[in-house]
């Protein structure tokens, strides 16, 4: 599960970066597909901070059980 959460954040980070430099390099905003671009970029961003984040917190749960199991004994 952890190292599918992995995946799919850099999965997800990858696109969502593409977009937002696709969204720097256009000279005009006025217009309505640059703007998606951004909503584009900031949705991806958001799925690959979700994953990273429900990633790490699994992590460190983890190595927290482990550190109280072992002063127990």
């Amino acid at each position: 599960m952890k190292h599918l959460l992995w995946v799919v954040g850099l999965v997800a980070l990858g696109p969502g970066i593409w977009f937002l430099v696709k969204f720097s390099q256009s000279g005009d905003v006025d217009t309505g597909g640059e703007t998606t671009n951004l909503i584009y970029a900031g949705i991806f961003l958001v799925i690959a901070l979700i994953c990273f984040g429900v990633f790490f917190y699994m992590r460190f749960k983890e190595e927290g059980d482990q550190d109280i199991s072992i002063t127990r004994l």
